[in-house]
C-alpha cells in the first residue's frame, strides 16, 4: 500500500483540447460519412473532455498491475493506481500540461520517491517509486516533458519493489481532499497511442501531354491511378502528398482529389471531387522551364471507396513529366 502525502494547492484551470492527428481524421471522417476529407472540413467547434487526454509515463509499456488489480488486493491498496513495468532509469514524462506541486526524495514509506503534478484541467497525478526527479515543486511542465526517472524505490530501499512506475489519478482534487483510496483508473484517461503508420512512396515518369482546361486523371504508375481504397468493413486513414513536375506550363495547373464510390462489381456509383489547389507556373514562365508543385490531402475512407487525383492544365502544350506519391496511412 502507498502512504498519503501532503495537501496540494488547488487550480481553477480548465482542460485544454488535445487530439492526435489520427483521431482528428477519424472523427471528421465519421461525421461527414464515407468520403475523403481535408483539414478545411474539420469542424472548428470540436472540444475535448478530460477522458482520453493524458500521456502514459513511459510510452506504450506493459501494465504489470492495473488500477482494478490494486483495488482487488487483500487488503486493498491504499493508493490504487496503474503500474507500468519499465526498467529502472527509464525517462518518465508528464501526462499533461501543469505544475509540479509535490516531490519526495526519500525512499521511505511505501511510495518511495514520488512526484505530483497538478494538471491544468484541475486533476492531480502522482508518480511513485522513482529513482529520481528532474523538476522542483512550482515548475510548470508541458505534456511529454521528462520530469523524472523510473525506479523501484520504497520501504527505505532503492529496490523495495520490482522496477516500475505507479501512476495515480484523482479528478478535481488532491488525495487529501478526495481520499487516497478514491483515485480513478488512469488508463481510462489516456490518449490512445497512434500505431506506426504504413509508409508508401512511388515515382512514375509519366511524360504525358495533358489537354488544356480538361480534368485528366493522374497516372501514378504504368497501370494505376488509385491512391487509396477501402472496401466492405475496412477503413483507411492517412495523408498523402502528390509531387508533380511539368513542362510547358505558362498559366498554371489545377489539382484535385476525387473520392469514388463503387459497387460490388467495381462499377462507379458516385464521385465526390475535393477542393481544387492551384499550382502557378514557374517564375521563368518559359515553355522549356520546369514547374514543380505538390498537393497534400489528409483522408478517411470507409466502405467501398477509391481515391484518385486529377490535373487540369490552364494552357495548351503542358506535359506532366514526373509524379511522386508519398503516403502514410493506417488500416482497420
Amino acid at each position: 500500500m502507498c502512504d498519503a502525502g501532503d495537501a496540494e494547492p488547488s487550480s481553477d484551470h480548465h482542460a485544454n483540447p488535445f487530439f492526435s492527428r489520427r483521431a482528428l481524421l477519424i472523427g471528421a471522417g465519421a461525421a461527414l460519412g464515407a468520403a475523403a476529407i481535408g483539414w478545411d472540413l474539420v469542424s472548428p467547434d470540436l472540444t475535448a473532455t478530460a477522458a482520453g487526454t493524458y500521456l502514459r509515463p513511459c510510452g506504450d509499456s506493459q501494465i504489470s498491475s492495473s488500477w482494478q488489480g490494486h483495488r482487488n488486493r487483500t487488503p486493498p491498496s491504499g493508493e490504487p493506481g496503474t503500474d507500468y513495468a519499465v526498467p529502472t532509469g527509464t525517462p518518465v514524462r508528464a501526462a499533461a500540461d501543469g505544475v509540479i506541486v509535490d516531490r519526495k526524495d526519500s525512499t521511505t514509506t511505501a511510495t518511495g520517491r514520488y512526484l505530483a503534478l497538478r494538471a491544468d484541467d484541475g486533476n492531480y497525478i502522482r508518480y511513485l517509486h522513482l529513482q529520481s526527479s528532474a523538476v522542483l515543486p512550482g515548475t510548470r511542465v508541458t505534456r511529454g516533458q521528462v520530469i523524472a526517472v523510473s525506479g523501484a524505490s520504497g520501504f527505505g530501499s532503492e529496490a523495495g519493489y520490482g522496477a516500475h512506475v505507479h501512476v495515480s489519478l484523482w479528478i478535481g482534487g488532491t488525495p487529501l481532499q478526495l481520499g487516497f483510496t478514491n483515485s480513478v483508473d488512469f488508463e481510462n484517461y489516456v490518449q490512445p497511442e497512434d500505431p506506426v503508420p504504413i509508409h508508401q512512396s512511388s515515382t512514375y515518369f509519366w511524360n504525358a501531354p495533358v489537354p488544356a482546361n480538361v480534368w485528366t486523371k493522374i497516372q501514378v504508375s504504368s497501370s494505376q491511378i488509385y491512391l487509396a481504397q477501402s472496401a466492405g468493413n475496412n477503413r483507411e486513414t492517412g495523408d498523402l502528398t502528390i509531387y508533380l513536375k511539368a513542362l510547358g506550363v505558362t498559366r498554371g495547373l489545377q489539382v484535385r482529389a476525387v473520392a469514388e464510390v463503387f459497387n460490388y462489381a467495381g462499377g462507379v456509383v458516385s464521385t465526390s471531387p475535393q477542393p481544387v489547389m492551384e499550382i502557378p507556373a514557374t517564375s521563368a514562365s518559359a515553355a522549356n522551364a520546369s514547374t514543380f508543385g505538390h498537393y497534400t490531402l489528409p483522408y478517411f475512407l470507409s466502405g467501398s471507396i477509391r481515391l484518385f487525383a486529377e490535373v487540369r492544365a490552364l494552357n495548351a502544350g503542358t506535359t506532366i513529366q514526373q509524379v511522386i506519391v508519398k503516403k502514410n496511412y493506417w488500416q482497420s
